[in-house]
């Protein structure tokens, strides 16, 4: 399979990316056609939706990558694309990263095929002469992440009421309190904000961090670089700059 299009978001790196798009229902996204595919007569309709399926490639078995990555992903796959170090079981980050289960029961990246599914609503459909630009929230994707298909979300045959969530019921997650002083708020563009904020809260660490309540993590988004340190159910912004080039 060849991507149809690829995604752009603010998340240039693997670290900070959620692991479900609706835990940061404000982060932007727009998905921009290969040239091939790059029909508006393709989304005809699609702006009736308020919700898509998007099936992407996860990269070095995480969601998103640098080129450094990608060429070592290469590696490890043999000819038919499948990940030649695919793992039966996993650490889930809702366990703590703590207990294993099986990866079939999980929707961890380190899987045979890197195949991600997301759920995200759908903004609005940009039609231009280059063909349609679909955006996006809750883009749960490492910018740049190839897509292979969109397919509109249908409540009446995607939506179960009556679904179990199996062993994750029994591990609720738990978000962070978030300090960001007011000025450095000012910082960030004000349609930024709230994705960032999200991001945060969900904890961008490695599940099963060590408590290093002095150690300070950089985070990049939308441009910038967002510093902040964790102690406890504590994150604190302390400085926000812009990325380095």
């Amino acid at each position: 399979m060849e991507p149809i299009a690829h995604i752009h978001t603010d998340l240039p790196q693997k670290f900070g990316i959620p692991r479900n798009s609706f835990l940061a229902p404000h982060l932007e996204g727009h998905i921009v056609f290969e040239p091939e595919f790059a029909s508006n007569a393709a989304v005809a309709g699609l702006e009736s939706f308020s919700h898509l399926w998007l099936l992407w490639r996860f990269e070095n078995g995480t969601p998103g990558g640098t080129a450094k990555d990608i060429a070592a992903d290469a590696k490890t796959q043999d000819k038919t694309g499948t990940n030649a170090k695919w793992s039966k079981t996993v650490r889930p980050p809702r366990l703590g990263g703590a207990e294993r289960v099986g990866v079939f029961a999980t929707r961890s990246p380190f899987r045979p095929n890197p195949i991600g599914l997301t759920c995200v609503k759908l903004d609005r459909v940009e039609l231009t002469a280059d063909g349609p630009i679909i955006h996006v929230l809750g883009a749960d994707l490492r910018d740049g992440t190839p897509i292979y298909d969109i397919k509109p979300y249908i409540p009446f045959a995607d939506c179960h009421p009556d679904a179990t969530g199996g062993w994750i019921e029994d591990a609720p997650w738990q978000e962070l309190d978030v300090e960001f002083p007011q000025a450095l708020q000012d910082k960030v563009l004000p349609a930024k904000l709230s994705g960032l904020i999200e991001v945060l809260r969900q904890d961008p660490r490695r599940a099963g961090s060590k408590h290093e309540p002095d150690r300070v993590y950089h985070l990049a988004y939308a441009g910038l670089d967002a510093s902040f340190t964790v102690d406890g159910a504590q994150l604190t912004v302390v400085d926000v700059s812009e990325a380095q080039s």
